[in-house]
């Protein structure tokens, strides 16, 4: 199946493989397609992946008003149900880092090992406040969407990157991602992602973590890997070299081994 439905919500997910399974969630503005690199990188290595379409995003059912990332961990939770798991591997990217964090916090046995990628420990500041208006308010004009996407895309992937043959010709697939966008369900996203604030929960975190960032990330600076890492006990922390907020892609090679050589130690040893 690719859909599951619940509390009157819709996802779209993906679901390939037959080993350990390990949950894959997108960030802000994109879709379970983000994650291209890792699914192949991670079925070669035995793993079963399952990469839903947050609410809002992709094929999924619309956000709603009061979405935030503590009711989408929640969501997540029936849909492992759903599909009969108890656990799972979790690895997010940005605002599907926050959500991943959350439901790790109140739901430890469901995971077994967490990723964290280019993702904040809290959104409760006046500044991070001033960012989210100014995101909700560029996504309020006019094809807001796709003006948003433009004017982020070199801090999303990175200059090198954005300007390689590779980044244009997916700017162009996600360029026509984003003309399909719904700006207000995106708006929802960032009122939701005011609350959001882990500071003193991070530490009930029990499962293996690692943490990862960029040391040129203009969304998410090395400090907030740091922060992130600093409060969970025994987290790995890997700062990679070069720029851009959604790394995985831009530099998913060297993303792939720092994930596979995490998972993989974690089995040997776990």
């Amino acid at each position: 199946m690719a859909f599951f439905e619940h509390n009157r919500n819709r996802y779209y997910y993906f679901d390939a493989g037959a080993g350990t399974p390990t949950l894959l969630l997108h960030g802000l503005g994109n879709s379970g397609r983000a994650w291209t690199d890792q699914v192949g990188a991670l079925l070669r290595l035995g793993h079963r992946v399952i990469v839903p379409d947050l609410l809002g995003h992709g094929a999924s059912s619309n956000a709603p008003e009061h979405i935030t990332p503590h009711l989408q961990a929640q969501e997540l939770i029936a849909l492992l149900d759903h599909l009969g798991l108890a656990s799972t591997q979790l690895i997010g990217l940005s605002l599907g880092g926050m959500i991943a964090l959350e439901l790790a916090c109140a739901y430890p046995d469901a995971v077994d090992k967490l990723v964290v990628a280019a993702s904040f420990a809290s959104m409760s500041s006046t500044a991070r406040h001033q960012q989210l208006d100014e995101w909700a308010e560029n996504l309020r004009q006019p094809d807001g969407c796709l003006k948003r996407f433009k004017t982020t895309w070199p801090q999303l992937v990175g200059s090198s990157f954005a300007a390689s043959s590779q980044g244009q010709s997916l700017y162009q697939a996600w360029h026509a991602q984003a003309a399909m966008q719904r700006a207000r369900c995106q708006i929802h996203w960032c009122e939701g992602m005011k609350t959001y604030d882990l500071n003193d929960r991070l530490s009930h975190i029990q499962a293996p973590t690692l943490v990862l960032g960029t040391d040129g990330d203009r969304i998410s600076p090395p400090g907030e890997a740091e922060a992130i890492a600093s409060r969970i006990a025994h987290a790995q922390l890997i700062t990679l070299p070069g720029d851009g907020h959604v790394f995985n892609v831009s530099h998913a090679p060297a993303f792939n081994r720092a994930l596979s050589g995490f998972l993989q130690e974690q089995q040997r040893h776990g």
